[in-house]
């Protein structure tokens, strides 16, 4: 007994103490659960801002980058081409983005040109020396998603982002032969070789020696080939060639002489003629002269009237198939031949224009040309007379009948002062030309098939890069 009540009072001491030691834990368990709680929720909300700006800015950079690549493609040195690039920066290329803030639609506030761009810069003069375009994007504002709770007297609760990105062009087109002309819509705008109103008529391509019938002093419509090599065998293979090889930027060089019968030869290699180079075109026929210049040697640019019904009943008999005289014009040389080789095409109702290879339904007006067949004309008793027979002996070329299409450099040259053997820039301007006959002389007589661009041309190449 004397022990008992003293050990009773202890160990009800001992549970107060313990008692009190267990409430004082607990209220520091909360503080550091709370504190912790808070730390939590402001790493998730940075995280989560962090996150939301790294991918709202990788959304724009990337539509900045791939505004400014599709628009240098439009960087060709041809009139417009700022017009072009700009339009396509704007709107041919549409991203939204959900990152929340003051909207969703990424858009180009600003497109500029220049002519240099790097150590040195320098703005864009025209169209012609548009070599780089910068694009710049609306900015984008991201409002914060948790940092107004974890920081409410704070702000402002948003950041705004921007992008801009710079691409340029450096063209080149390829499989292109040694030729070269003068635009005459420098001295007649009318008779610029880029118009569409020209497509279907006849230009002497090459002029002869005689008379001061030359594109510019010692130039008679030769380049350079891209290696810098143009004595005549040189120039005079490169135009035999089925596919010529190297390529050429947008700045060419001229070469200055006659070299009249490796040019001949050359370009009588797509006419199947006795004792000529090999591999000619599918359909070797000559087609007539346009009227005025078969009335005057001296004529530059005919007006596109080539007397199809005459041709046609020499070669055809009978009367032009309903199809090729729809429209407002009859159809072109190139359009015969064509039609001739039983390829199914869409010619213009209003123009000379071609559309071939055909994919998918023709645009409006347009017709639809299905020959029945291929009726390349031909004479037992002249078999290798271009003029009567159309149908060659020899193995055709690999590339068809693209072996009478040549790719011409167009030159301002007024404008450059073109004389002797010198670099010169074409700004872009290249001209489809059908061969309409063989040379008989020295002249080369073509046809005007269309202007060429990296976008209707597969071996005219844009070469575009991101600089930054």
């Amino acid at each position: 007994m004397y022990y008992a009540f003293p050990m009773k009072k202890w160990f009800r001491q001992c549970e107060v103490k313990e008692v009190g030691v267990h409430r004082s834990e607990a209220g520091s368990v909360t503080a550091y659960s709370a504190f912790f709680t808070v730390f939590a929720i402001g790493v998730g909300a940075l995280a989560l801002d962090v996150g939301r700006m790294t991918v709202l800015g990788s959304q724009m950079q990337n539509r900045a980058d791939a505004s400014a690549m599709a628009a240098a493609v439009h960087l060709d040195g041809r009139s417009g081409a700022q017009t072009r690039a700009t339009a396509v920066a704007m709107n041919a290329m549409g991203q939204m983005s959900g990152i929340s803030g003051d909207g969703q639609d990424l858009n180009v506030q600003t497109v500029n040109f220049y002519s240099e761009y790097g150590a040195t810069t320098v703005a864009a003069k025209g169209d012609e020396d548009s070599r780089f375009v910068e694009v710049i994007l609306e900015p984008r504002r991201v409002d914060f998603f948790l940092e107004p709770v974890v920081n409410p007297s704070g702000g402002p609760h948003y950041k705004n982002l921007a992008a801009r990105a710079v691409a340029g062009a450096k063209p080149f087109i390829c499989a292109v032969p040694p030729l070269m002309i003068c635009d005459l819509g420098e001295a007649d705008p009318t008779m610029g070789l880029a118009l569409k109103s020209n497509i279907g008529r006849q230009i002497m391509l090459k002029m002869p020696p005689g008379n001061n019938a030359t594109w510019g002093p010692g130039n008679y419509g030769l380049l350079a080939l891209p290696d810098g090599s143009s004595g005549a065998d040189d120039i005079g293979n490169a135009l035999a060639s089925v596919v010529p090889a190297d390529c050429y930027s947008t700045e060419v060089s001229t070469a200055t002489g006659v070299k009249t019968n490796k040019v001949k030869d050359g370009i009588n290699a797509r006419f199947d003629l006795p004792g000529g180079l090999p591999y000619p075109a599918p359909d070797v026929i000559n087609y007539p002269k346009d009227v005025e210049m078969k009335g005057d040697p001296k004529v530059m640019m005919g007006s596109g009237d080539w007397d199809i019904d005459a041709y046609w009943a020499a070669k055809h008999g009978g009367s032009v198939p309903m199809e090729l005289q729809q429209g407002v014009r009859s159809a072109s040389r190139y359009q015969v031949y064509l039609y001739e080789q039983g390829l199914e095409f869409g010619r213009s109702d209003t123009d000379g224009q071609t559309i071939y290879p055909v994919n998918g339904a023709m645009p409006a007006g347009y017709t639809l040309v299905s020959p029945a067949g291929p009726s390349i004309p031909v004479d037992p008793l002249n078999p290798d007379d271009p003029d009567y027979d159309g149908v060659p002996s020899q193995t055709v070329a690999a590339n068809g009948y693209a072996r009478r299409l040549m790719q011409v450099a167009v030159l301002q040259c007024i404008a450059e002062g073109v004389s002797g053997s010198y670099a010169y820039p074409t700004n872009g301007n290249f001209l489809e030309i059908f061969i309409t006959q063989s040379v008989k002389s020295k002249a080369i007589y073509g046809e005007i098939v269309s202007p060429l661009s990296p976008s209707n041309d597969p071996d005219f190449h844009a070469n575009v890069k991101l600089i930054n």
